[in-house]
């Protein structure tokens, strides 16, 4: 049971958690990525295939070893398993990919969980509680995440965004949770207890195994069974301060 009138900072994890991907953007994306490397050779389902098999990958290599295997590394990775030789791939190539894929993201933008955030993120910040953001990024980096925080306009309500990319951390990495807390102590002072940061999010090993590792409080949500919305209800309309 959640002590919520001890909780000062409430951390969202975004990928379902917050947001899932729009179900045509990883079919388009396999598609770009086969045309932008020229992979005639394969079907588009190989392509995409490959490039599911990778992601699941690289997230456990992220969560094993705490740190951030970058998008190019993905990228480099897709190639490998596929049989291209990647020795000769630049990094302008990469970045070119990135580009392209970005574009298509944002044309295929990814899908709100639940359509009453803002009415709570505004409840909870009338607490006097503070929101932020804690998330891995993979094929999509943190800032194309704040572009799309600011297009569904929760970024007002967000005092900070940490992204595994920038960080050069994963979840459950101490260190990704220690920049949790160094910055939520800024806003609140450095009395706050870790135990006074409460965070969400839909992995078990990398959300509440990371969170409680570094002393703070954490919830496992999933939609059917443990919707964060109904969480958020707890923080949004106690007004005590």
């Amino acid at each position: 049971m959640i002590a919520i009138e001890n909780i000062r900072h409430i951390s969202l994890d975004v990928w379902m958690t917050l947001i899932r991907s729009n179900p045509a953007y990883k079919e388009l994306r396999a598609a770009g990525f086969r045309k932008y490397f020229r992979l005639d050779e394969h079907s588009p389902a190989t392509v995409e295939t490959a490039m599911r098999e990778v992601d699941v990958l690289v997230n456990n290599m992220n969560e094993v070893t705490g740190r951030n295997v970058h998008t190019f590394e993905i990228y480099l990775l897709c190639l490998h398993k596929l049989g291209r030789e990647v020795k000769g791939i630049t990094e302008k190539q990469l970045l070119g990919c990135y580009t392209a894929l970005e574009e298509l993201f944002f044309h295929y933008p990814p899908v709100p969980l639940y359509n009453n955030l803002h009415t709570l993120f505004d409840g909870i910040r009338a607490t006097g509680r503070t929101i932020s953001l804690l998330s891995n990024t993979g094929f999509i980096q943190g800032p194309a995440l704040r572009r799309v925080m600011q297009q569904f306009g929760w970024e007002q309500y967000f005092s900070f965004q940490l992204y595994s990319d920038e960080i050069g951390h994963s979840k459950p990495a101490p260190h990704f949770f220690a920049q949790l807390l160094e910055k939520t102590r800024y806003l609140h002072g450095a009395g706050l207890s870790p135990a006074q940061i409460w965070h969400l999010g839909d992995n078990p090993l990398a959300d509440v195994e990371g969170a409680t590792t570094a002393g703070m409080t954490a919830s496992l949500t999933t939609i059917d069974k443990q919707p964060l919305d109904q969480l958020l209800q707890l923080a949004a309309f106690d007004h005590a301060k």
